[in-house]
């Protein structure tokens, strides 16, 4: 590479690689990056916050306690948790540890994009494996099956459940069967469940019983903590042992260690907040189905909806809409599965509402267009009036 007449040989494997910082969008909406953002999570994070001692935000983190408040989080002892500067962090230190070795990765598509991009930049071959079928989509676990059964000795294997961007669910019986495949084959699968704590999902079970199981778990998502990147491998101990290694606890801070000390004890508080969060999903959906009858929901979700149209121009239809409106959502016509589909993660309710108004007036090729007022006044994503306020 040529730095102004100096040269330096750097090395080619991110040349076909993309890298965009977050760029800050003053007064847009962003209901695009699935965020929590829910009234109730906002003060209980802001009150735990407020009594953290400074010496547990300028200090180097010791980890101890909260790995156990996590242990006993996921049912698991502590041995089997590793902390990681949130899920992309952890997905790169799977890729490091446990994929570049072997050189292969099967990934059930769509996935979060992190899992290509770091196995590109490490040389890794990926094979894709379908994850849907049909339209409205549906999760189908045969190809991933079948790849399990047809690939060489090692390999690891991805899957994302409940899905991301698709919000569909695989059931506990089909985990079980994609974890015994793999391990009578010999190989590694990853479960990536970050919205896993949204539906009631947790794979921790499997980690127990299936040595060649790692879960990864995101709380920046579960607890409202996406600015602190924190999440966590689950894993057995001998596993936990060699990931560890990579020293993937100098990348998380005292704040994020901190918090996660005293807000997974508060699991009931948690589980109100998500059940809240899927009550405002449904509303929302219903209010967006009852204007749109031939549109679909794909389910269960998580804090978001994904919704599909027969008009495969609807998904991009209503991206542009919403951001002539202010609005960030996520068009997913171009993921593998998800043509006619866009994504919208979920706010408070009288957010919600406004961006089913404008919804309203998306309108697919077979149905004639609803007028509605244009609303052009940007909405704050987190807002105080919500019904049944709590005082955390």
């Amino acid at each position: 590479m040529d730095l102004d007449g100096f040269r330096f040989p750097l090395g080619t494997e991110t040349l076909g690689l993309s890298w965009q910082p977050r760029e800050r969008r003053t007064g847009t909406l962003n209901l695009k990056s699935c965020e929590l953002q829910h009234p109730w999570s906002d003060r209980l994070v802001r009150s735990e916050l407020a009594a953290l001692p400074l010496a547990e935000t300028i200090a180097y983190p010791f980890q101890d306690r909260a790995l156990d408040a996590l242990g006993v989080y996921h049912g698991l002892d502590s041995g089997h948790v590793l902390l990681t500067a949130g899920s992309d962090n952890g997905i790169g230190l799977v890729v490091d540890a446990l994929v570049r070795p072997v050189g292969r990765l099967l990934l059930q598509e769509p996935a979060f994009e992190a899992w290509r991009h770091y196995a590109e930049l490490r040389g890794v071959r990926v094979t894709g494996v379908p994850g849907l079928t049909g339209a409205p989509p549906t999760a189908d676990p045969a190809p991933l099956l079948d790849a399990l059964r047809d690939a060489p000795e090692p390999t690891v294997a991805a899957v994302t459940n409940p899905g991301s961007p698709s919000g569909l669910l695989y059931p506990p019986s089909t985990m079980r069967r994609f974890a015994g495949t793999a391990r009578d084959l010999g190989h590694l699968l990853v479960i990536d469940e970050a919205y896993g704590d949204f539906v009631h999902t947790s794979h921790a079970p499997l980690v127990a019983e299936f040595p060649n199981v790692v879960v990864v778990h995101s709380y920046s998502k579960a607890f409202a903590l996406a600015g602190l990147r924190i999440a966590a491998l689950l894993a057995h101990p001998a596993l936990r042992e060699h990931l560890g290694r990579f020293r993937p606890e100098n990348a998380v801070g005292a704040p994020g260690v901190a918090l996660l000390e005293r807000l997974a004890p508060q699991r009931e508080r948690w589980q109100e907040i998500w059940r809240d969060v899927r009550a405002v999903r449904q509303e929302f959906t219903d209010r967006v189905l009852s204007t749109h009858p031939g549109w679909r929901a794909l389910q269960p979700g998580a804090n978001f909806v994904t919704f599909w149209s027969p008009d495969p121009a609807t998904a991009d239809a209503a991206r542009d809409h919403l951001a002539a409106h202010r609005v960030r959502i996520r068009s997913l016509s171009d993921l593998p599965g998800l043509r006619g589909c866009f994504r919208v993660s979920l706010a408070d309710r009288p957010t919600m509402e406004r961006v089913a108004r404008l919804l309203d007036a998306v309108a697919d090729r077979t149905r004639p267009r609803v007028d509605v007022p244009a609303d052009n006044a940007p909405t704050a994503p987190r807002q105080a009036a919500h019904h049944g306020e709590r005082p955390y």
